[in-house]
């Protein structure tokens, strides 16, 4: 993490982890070790290759799907439902919209790798941030994440107000959607916080 195989390396620069790693091509570590991981699991799944368009039998829906759901849907509801002028319908609801989630989305590389606490693990760039939590949907306790990166909550807090990532998953798992969950358990938290984490700010 924080490296040159991290496609959004904070160390980089906080514009290059916002939205500058999107300008500029793949650094040649984030390519040789991207080759590396084990995507089969998701290559396998028909709902995930019709999302991201991975195959070739899906494509000729998703062209169409993603810019109708994502621009025309959300334009048309505040333009059919409220008499919203169609042009400001579609400047807010549907390009205001894309763009705040987008960097709502973003602060998580940027916003939660430069201020906050790192009760964890002192000794990497990522912290908890409230700010980035709310803004992204529980996103922001990225301290935590990097230190049990399979726990599905991505914070110790679980399910709260500050986490709607985790509220959603579990319930999909109350109706059978989501299973297998994996968290860190209560001690393992506990020791790994007294083995290398503080309540200090970060500095950066």
């Amino acid at each position: 993490m924080d490296t040159d195989a991290d496609p959004h390396n904070i160390n980089r620069g906080f514009f290059f982890s916002h939205m500058g790693w999107l300008m500029v091509r793949k650094h040649p570590e984030v390519i040789r070790l991207g080759k590396t991981i084990d995507l089969s699991d998701l290559e396998a799944d028909p709902v995930v290759r019709f999302q991201k368009n991975w195959s070739k039998e899906f494509r000729q829906y998703y062209v169409v799907l993603a810019p109708v759901l994502c621009f025309v849907f959300p334009t048309m509801v505040p333009w059919y439902f409220w008499n919203e002028n169609l042009y400001i319908s579609f400047c807010v609801a549907g390009m205001l919209r894309y763009v705040l989630t987008l960097h709502f989305t973003w602060v998580v590389n940027s916003v939660a790798h430069t201020w906050g606490t790192k009760p964890y693990n002192r000794s990497i760039r990522a912290t908890e941030n409230k700010l980035a939590a709310v803004l992204s949907g529980g996103e922001g306790w990225h301290n935590y994440h990097h230190v049990f990166p399979w726990d599905y909550k991505a914070a110790e807090l679980g399910t709260s107000p500050h986490n709607w990532s985790a509220v959603f998953i579990d319930i999909m798992a109350k109706i059978g959607w989501a299973y297998d969950l994996i968290t860190a358990s209560p001690k393992m938290v506990k020791e790994k916080r007294d083995e290398s984490g503080t309540d200090f700010e970060s500095s950066y």
